[in-house]
């Protein structure tokens, strides 16, 4: 009876417990709250966003230049997202669209500047970080910054419009600061230039990019002593090259000046016009006018010089196209294969380039960006 007994309470444990273990619920509860009628989800779901940019790409920079990484991300993420910097050096700066922009401006900076770090948040509040080092070569020399932007930037700087920094060509005090027919002369913009001396109705540059029969020349030049004072160059056409006549119609609009400017070298008398100059009361500081409208032929070039400028904000805006707010003219380029703006340790910014099809610019700004001092 006892055998039987225990025979029975077993099978009533054993069936029981294939009962409970066979039932399974039709929901996993386990990251769910059930409440009343409704499930609400508990867990924190991971956004799901990366650094698509790569700022090891973009990791040294020459002193004095302006440096920029345009930090960009691709994944998927609610709202939107901030971004921060810690560590980066003094004076960099990032946009809320995570532009980050510096130019190294002081000596000390000439550097390698260590985890620089980038910080990106999402609305929900999921943080990606990205460190890196960034070089600063080159060598400090004390004085302005020259800089180019594309469009009209007289009276104010944005920064999307910046192409670059540039260099004023200089001659060369070893060289006992001569140039010229023989030479054995001061090496002013005159002589620079150096008109109708070897070609006939041509220019025959010695300091500067050289000139070409199909391409469009312009460039700054100072004497090295006397830097404070400093010349716009431009050109087109070669002396002795085989090349259709042309005609080349732009404008230019000097602000900003602290010396009177004026026009000392022109290919061609008459072809550049000062149209208007005016001083301010309260600043002191001149602003101009220039049409400049040349047709050179076959084996010659044509071209001018303006200046001088000075100080620490004077900006000059070049007009290449469309219609003149001067006289209505229509500005034009004629059938020049490109125009180029050139620095003296040859790097150039293409402002019109016809052979390789790229959009050309209508205007563009030069001038005084910011001042370097080497002695911190």
């Amino acid at each position: 009876m006892k055998k039987i007994l225990y025979v029975l309470l077993i099978f009533c444990f054993g069936f029981a417990f294939i009962i409970s273990c066979g039932y399974k619920d039709e929901y996993d509860f386990s990251d769910w709250e059930k409440s009343g009628n409704k499930l609400t989800d508990n867990t924190t779901t991971n956004e799901d966003i990366s650094i698509s940019s790569s700022a090891s790409d973009n990791a040294t920079v020459t002193f004095g230049q302006s440096y920029q990484y345009q930090v960009t991300t691709s994944g998927t993420y609610s709202g939107t997202i901030t971004y921060s910097l810690s560590n980066q050096p003094d004076g960099m700066t990032i946009s809320s669209t995570g532009l980050i922009e510096w130019t190294p401006s002081k000596a000390s900076e000439i550097t390698t500047h260590s985890n620089i770090t980038i910080t990106i948040t999402t609305a929900s509040g999921y943080v990606l970080t990205l460190t890196y080092d960034l070089t600063v070569t080159g060598t400090c020399v004390s004085g302005n910054v020259l800089s180019i932007w594309s469009g009209d930037q007289r009276s104010s700087t944005d920064s999307s419009n910046l192409l670059g920094n540039i260099t004023a060509y200089t001659d060369n005090a070893s060289s006992g600061d001569v140039c010229g027919r023989d030479n054995d002369a001061d090496c002013t913009v005159e002589y620079n230039y150096d008109f109708n001396t070897v070609n006939t109705s041509s220019e025959n540059l010695h300091i500067g990019p050289t000139p070409s029969a199909t391409k469009g020349n312009m460039f700054f030049y100072n004497q090295y002593d006397n830097s404070s004072y400093t010349y716009l160059f431009w050109m087109f056409g070669k002396g002795g090259a085989t090349l259709s006549s042309n005609d080349v119609d732009l404008d230019v609009f000097v602000s900003n000046n602290a010396s009177p400017d004026d026009n000392p070298v022109d290919d061609d008398a008459g072809e550049t016009d000062l149209i208007s100059q005016s001083q301010s009361a309260t600043t002191e500081l001149y602003t101009s006018s220039y049409t400049g409208r040349y047709h050179y032929n076959a084996n010659k070039s044509d071209g001018a010089v303006i200046g001088p400028f000075s100080g620490s904000s004077y900006r000059i805006l070049i007009d290449l196209r469309g219609f003149s707010t001067i006289n209505s003219d229509n500005l034009t380029l004629g059938n020049l294969a490109s125009f180029t703006f050139w620095s003296k340790d040859g790097s150039s910014f293409d402002l019109s380039d016809n052979e390789s099809n790229e959009d050309p610019v209508d205007n563009f700004t030069i001038g005084y960006n910011t001042t370097l001092d080497c002695s911190n």
